[in-house]
């Protein structure tokens, strides 16, 4: 227990209980016309330029990503791909709900975050605590985007299929499912949280988030479900 404990940090906490109890409390007391309105619109936006900000104020030797069990690792950035674009999918939802064109005003902040991951080398550094702090909104945010794509698969695939599946003669196309299923959810997870996160304070890969995952997800399905009891 001590292990599992250890592998989470407090933004872990703040995550999960938005996930389980705020997000979706918001979305049962207020209409889409505010949580997809300007006012959401504008907080988004403000949350990928904090990511932004982040990015230009991490150390520029900050150590690499451990890619084999044998100790070889590659250099950081490879990790800004996959955040960079989910800061410019991010931002465009957030200027749609403003009532903006997000396509091309995503693509610039694409291009700022990329300038940003170049230029943090003549740039102040921000210690470690506060990129942490900096890449918290986007997280949440993000983790609200999840949760909504994870409703959205769950609906079209209701575990009473999948349960009458295993039932049958197809158990291993039931399995081949969930697989690819908690894969894509696994993959969304690593573009919007894992990189983020560990562009803000560098962590060892592993355990610990595969843990954080499974606090993720099961905070999302908690808030799902009890969604749905209310709908």
């Amino acid at each position: 227990m001590s292990a599992l404990r250890s592998a989470l940090r407090p933004e872990d906490g703040v995550l999960a209980g938005w996930l389980a109890v705020v997000a979706p409390g918001l979305s049962a007391i207020t209409s889409p016309e505010v949580t997809e309105g300007p006012l959401a619109g504008l907080a988004i936006v403000i949350a990928t330029l904090l990511v932004i900000v982040c990015l230009a104020t991490r150390p520029p030797d900050q150590p690499g990503v451990r890619i084999s069990n044998e100790g070889d690792h590659a250099p950081r950035w490879i990790i800004a791909g996959p955040l960079v674009g989910a800061v410019a999918l991010v931002s465009a939802t957030g200027f749609d709900h403003l009532g903006i064109d997000g396509f091309d005003l995503g693509a610039i902040v694409f291009i700022g975050a990329g300038i940003a991951i170049v230029a943090n080398r003549w740039l102040p550094v921000l210690a470690p605590e506060w990129r942490r702090l900096l890449v918290l909104p986007f997280t949440l945010v993000a983790g609200s985007f999840f949760a909504d794509f994870s409703a959205n698969v769950l609906d079209a695939l209701r575990p009473s299929d999948l349960a009458n599946m295993t039932s049958q003669t197809d158990a291993g196309f039931a399995a081949f499912v969930l697989v690819m299923l908690i894969g894509g959810l696994a993959t969304f997870y690593a573009m919007l949280v894992v990189a983020p996160r560990e562009l803000a304070d560098p962590e060892d890969a592993g355990f610990r988030w595969v843990v954080r995952f499974g606090l993720f997800l099961l905070a999302s399905l908690v808030g799902i479900g009890w969604l749905s009891l209310l709908a």
